[in-house]
């Protein structure tokens, strides 16, 4: 839809993606300890490292937009203290997008709540990982529609790699990491027969690198409290 313009030049992004691991309580009233390297911190927090690359990721898929800039807030408030298990960011990114990241460890009451808000000059699309089968539109002329994969605008997800069960059957999350192995496998395949890549949806050490520069400016501008850029040192 953002590539067809259906929701017009996109203006603003906004992800979320708050968990209560480290906040949470076992049966016996103790804290739940999680794996030992989740409870290390270098210079980039390592909730920063484990959730925030992928709302990076997102926020990069969906605009083709590089960030500039972040404003960012670290926290601890869990059951680790001094441990950073919250993060707060604003972004400006390039486009004249704007955007805002939320990944937390300590949001009780969150299982797992990626949330995904994009918003454009014709219109709005909200996607929540919790009701992955559908998704939420609105228009300028103030419509809201809620697609699924039945519908018939649902053209991508209706195809037959992402339908492994039909619609009204629950799907999605293991089958996204099938379809990735497959997408690896055939540009692996391509590469070392000379061949361009395979496939659009693999991606390499360049966005890796960059979302290593957004996390660690991150880090910077909560230490310094204020605007801080993000290197564009891999190139256009």
């Amino acid at each position: 839809m953002i590539g067809e313009g259906r929701l017009g030049r996109v203006t603003q992004v906004h992800v979320e993606m708050p968990q209560e691991g480290f906040a949470r309580a076992g049966a016996d009233g103790k804290p739940i300890v999680p794996q030992p390297w989740r409870l290390q911190d270098g210079p980039i927090p390592t909730i920063s490292l484990d959730l925030g690359v992928h709302l990076h990721h997102l926020v990069g898929f969906l605009t083709g937009e590089r960030p500039l800039e972040v404003m960012a807030m670290h926290g601890s408030h869990g059951n680790f203290p001094g441990l950073v298990d919250n993060v707060m960011c604003m972004a400006r990114y390039s486009g004249d997008v704007a955007c805002s990241y939320w990944f937390s460890k300590s949001a009780i009451g969150h299982r797992n709540g990626l949330r995904v808000r994009v918003y454009g000059e014709r219109g709005s699309a909200e996607w929540h990982q919790m009701e992955p089968e559908e998704l939420l539109l609105h228009d300028e002329h103030g419509q809201r529609s809620v697609l699924d994969r039945a519908a018939l605008e649902a053209r991508v997800s209706s195809e037959a790699r992402y339908t492994r069960f039909k619609a009204g059957h629950p799907a999605g999350f293991i089958e996204a990491f099938a379809n990735l192995y497959d997408d690896i496998a055939l540009s692996l395949t391509a590469h070392r027969a000379g061949k361009p890549a395979a496939s659009e949806y693999v991606f390499g050490a360049r966005d890796a690198l960059e979302g290593l520069l957004t996390l660690e400016a991150m880090a910077a501008s909560t230490r310094t409290r204020s605007w801080t850029p993000v290197p564009d040192e891999v190139g256009a």
